[in-house]
C-alpha cells in the first residue's frame, strides 16, 4: 500500500513537471519578436543649425524589409509632435530624409524618433539642436539661378537698356527665383542707373564678385527709388 501511494506521488509529480515545461517552451521563457532583431541608425548632418536651415537625416537598417515602413518623428522640448513622415529604405539597407527649419520650429533641442516597424524595440532617438539666429545669408546666395548672370552681362555690355534689366529683376524676385533682403524702397526723380552697379553686374557676370555684392547692388536700386517691388 505503501509502496503504491509513493508511486502515485512520484507520478504526479512527473506530471507537473512535464506540463510545466510545455508552457515555458521547454523549459525556457518565451522567444522574444523577430522585431526585436531590426535596428536603426540614424544622424544628421551636424548637430546644431539656424532657423531656415535643413537639416538632413541619413541613416541604414541591418535588415531591408519592403513590408516595413521606417518613420521619423521629431519632438520639442516640451515633447510636443512637430513633425512626423514615412520615409523609403533602399535596398541597400540606407536613407535619407531631409526637413526645413520653417515657422513650425523654434529655438531649443529636439528629439529625433526613427523608429523600423511596428516595434518599440526597432526605435532608435537622437538629438540636434536649433538656434535662434536665421540664416539669411545662404539663403541669398542659394536662390540666384546662374542663367541671371546671362542678363547683368547683356546689361554690362550694353546688349540690353536699363529699363530692361530692371523689369527683369524686378520679375524674378517677384517669382520668388531670387531672393533679397527686406530693404526699404526709396523714391527719386532720377532714372539713371549709377555705372559702379552695371559694373558690379559684369563683374558677377564673369564670376570676379560673390552672389553677396551683386545684391548689394540690387538693394541700392530699390533704396534710390530705381526699382519698384510690388507688395
Amino acid at each position: 500500500m505503501k509502496i503504491s501511494l509513493f508511486f502515485v506521488i512520484t507520478m504526479s509529480l512527473l506530471l507537473v513537471s512535464f506540463s510545466g515545461q510545455n508552457a515555458l517552451g521547454y523549459g525556457g521563457p518565451p522567444e522574444q519578436s523577430s522585431a526585436n532583431n531590426y535596428t536603426v541608425k540614424i544622424a544628421p548632418d551636424k548637430e546644431s543649425y539656424n532657423l531656415g536651415e535643413s537639416v538632413i537625416f541619413s541613416g541604414t537598417v541591418n535588415k531591408h524589409n519592403e513590408d516595413r515602413n521606417l518613420r521619423i518623428s521629431l519632438f520639442d522640448s516640451s515633447k510636443n509632435l512637430v513633425s512626423t513622415q514615412k520615409t523609403l529604405v533602399n535596398p541597400d539597407k540606407t536613407f535619407s530624409y531631409t526637413v526645413v527649419l520653417d515657422e513650425e520650429f523654434h529655438e531649443g533641442k529636439y528629439l529625433v524618433k526613427a523608429q523600423y516597424g511596428n516595434s518599440k524595440a526597432t526605435v532608435e532617438s537622437i538629438s540636434f539642436m536649433i538656434n535662434l539666429e536665421m540664416d539669411n545669408s545662404s539663403s541669398v546666395d542659394a536662390k540666384i539661378p546662374d542663367w541671371i548672370k546671362n542678363n547683368a552681362g547683356w546689361w554690362a555690355d550694353g546688349q540690353i537698356d536699363d529699363s530692361s534689366f530692371v523689369e527683369g529683376i524686378q520679375f524674378l524676385i517677384k517669382e520668388g527665383l531670387m531672393k533679397i533682403p527686406v530693404t526699404e524702397q526709396g523714391s527719386t526723380t532720377a532714372n539713371k542707373i549709377p555705372d559702379w552697379i552695371k559694373n558690379n553686374a559684369g563683374w558677377w557676370a564673369d564670376g570676379q564678385i560673390d552672389d553677396s555684392s551683386f545684391v548689394e547692388g540690387i538693394q541700392f536700386l530699390i533704396k534710390e527709388g530705381l526699382m519698384k517691388l510690388s507688395s
